[in-house]
């Protein structure tokens, strides 16, 4: 019983908590979120380093992620000739481009 009232003062804490969003310069935003990739931080860690606030949660591994239609995967299957039915394998195939081409920009 004693977890679920701690479980539900943080749930509590939480929901207390007010997000704030910033209409900022391009050039602003881009700064921050550079340097939360360099410190391997979230944007909003890194405003939270800014500002000399505690950083409670870990490093994190950037991710990149995008959407793509079942259209577009069947699309990308047929350039790399493989079944479109195999998304892993797209998935895999998007990873090696992604790869090469900043071997290739660098």
């Amino acid at each position: 019983m004693t977890d679920n009232k701690n479980a539900w003062k943080k749930q509590e804490k939480a929901v207390r908590a007010t997000q704030l969003a910033f209409d900022l310069s391009s050039e602003v935003q881009k700064f921050i979120k550079k340097s939360a990739i360099d410190e391997e931080l979230t944007p909003s860690d890194m405003i939270r380093r800014i500002l000399g606030l505690e950083i409670k949660s870990k490093k994190t591994r950037q991710r990149l992620s995008f959407n793509l239609s079942d259209e577009e995967i069947a699309l990308l299957a047929e350039r790399f000739d493989i079944p479109n039915a195999d998304k892993r394998l797209v998935k895999q195939r998007v990873a090696d481009l992604l790869i090469e081409h900043v071997k290739e920009t660098k």
